[in-house]
């Protein structure tokens, strides 16, 4: 038989959010593609340098002026305009200048990042003949699902300065206004989604423009935490990386603390890095706290995972096949908490007032669902089998294999 003739090694740019969340499903894939004899190169932020070369990839970085996007419980439409307003300006005076200078000498042939990201990555791919492939660490858009048509005011005064911006940047660099609808979508003609179609909002309306290859979850290496061995069930409880800005941060933990039997339950809670913990004492002794702790190591011997809906939160849950009880504080995480809902996997809490009682009666109700064990199985087997880093790293060296077949075509025989 012949041998399979493997691909020339290719370039892939990265350009990430600063948020763990919207690096993170992209790691996996990175560390697959270096493995194959390519090269990944990051524009990031600088604080994400260290995860980022961790799998072999250079990062180009930067400082980023992020500011409270993504972190405020309950922005205002305003606040959220501002604050889009403010990253899109950075994104255009900050981070395309630098990877411009980055790639003059050592162009990608792809270019893979994320909407927040899509003014430096687009115009950056179009200058140095790239690949452009967006991907999304939530749920990804079309035009059945604008999410962030929902989640904006497009009528916003913030908003229309921000899109006169871009289209002003997107002209400084030959994109004409034929071309301007395009490159100023919510999505690309290739994009990654880390989730599986079956969890996707609309996902019957998403044709082949849209590859949904699911989490990349790396599982915990062993001793990284031991379980009880007492016979009581597990809760796992986070909000996230970034949560304890939030107001009611520390009387939502103390709820859940006080939601949990002791005699039945052992609970573990990550909090966030820099959380004060004094907020929290005393910790009851059937409570265990971390700043952090690789929820992967938790999950196998897990009951139940409270959290605020994040799509990577999720992930891991359904992969592990655990149930969620969600407490969605801002953006799209409410749809992510509805979709719990919709799929049988889980209930969602409303965003204030959540009481111990009420935890203590959603967990309950929940778990003693006849139909929950057999929806968690079916969205388990849609997780694990959506095809992870293995599959993204097939579609963007493929995608990349596009630019070589360019090139040769444009070389005289």
């Amino acid at each position: 038989m012949p041998r399979r003739t493997e691909p020339a090694p290719s370039h892939f740019a990265v350009f990430a959010f600063a948020d763990f969340g919207h690096i993170s499903p992209t790691l996996g894939p990175a560390r697959e593609l270096i493995a194959r004899g390519h090269r990944v190169t990051y524009v990031v932020d600088e604080r994400f340098a260290p995860v980022v070369e961790a799998t072999g990839a250079r990062a180009v970085t930067y400082a980023s002026a992020r500011g409270a996007f993504y972190r405020a419980a309950d922005p205002t439409p305003d606040q959220l305009a501002a604050d889009g307003v403010d990253l899109l300006r950075d994104t255009i005076e900050t981070v395309f200048p630098l990877a411009k200078s980055a790639f003059a000498q050592d162009p990608p042939d792809l270019v893979l990042y994320d909407f927040e990201t899509m003014a430096p990555a687009r115009v950056a791919a179009r200058l140095l003949g790239a690949v452009p492939v967006q991907f999304g660490p939530s749920h990804a858009a079309n035009e059945a699902f604008p999410l962030r048509a929902r989640l904006w005011d497009a009528d916003n005064a913030l908003m229309r300065e921000g899109a006169a911006a871009l289209i002003e940047f997107m002209g400084a660099h030959g994109i004409g206004l034929d071309e301007m609808g395009r490159f100023c979508a919510e999505w690309d003609e290739r994009n990654l989604a880390f989730l599986p179609r079956e969890f996707q909002v609309e996902g019957d309306t998403f044709d082949d423009r849209y590859a949904f290859v699911g989490p990349v979850v790396t599982e915990a290496d062993p001793g990284v935490w031991t379980a009880p061995r007492d016979g009581r069930r597990v809760a796992l409880v986070s909000l996230g990386t970034e949560s304890h800005g939030w107001s009611g941060w520390s009387g939502f933990f103390r709820a859940c603390g006080e939601a949990f039997d002791a005699d039945d339950w052992h609970v573990v809670m990550t909090l966030g890095r820099g959380a004060d913990r004094s907020l929290l004492e005393p910790v009851p002794e059937h409570v265990e706290v971390h700043d952090w702790l690789p929820h992967t190591a938790v999950l196998p011997h897990a009951d139940v995972v409270v959290c605020h809906a994040g799509m990577c939160s999720l992930m891991e849950a359904l992969y592990y096949g655990v149930p969620v009880v969600a407490a969605p504080r801002a953006h799209e995480l409410s749809l992510s908490a509805q979709r719990l809902e919709e799929c049988g996997v889980g209930r969602t809490l409303p965003r204030d007032g959540v009481t111990a009682s009420l935890l203590a009666d959603t967990v309950a109700e929940l778990l003693a669902d006849p139909a929950t064990p057999g929806c968690l199985d079916r969205m388990r087997t849609a997780v694990r089998g959506a095809g992870g880093a293995l599959r993204a790293a097939d579609l963007l060296e493929r995608w990349a294999g596009q630019r070589e077949r360019q090139r040769a075509a444009a070389v005289p025989a």
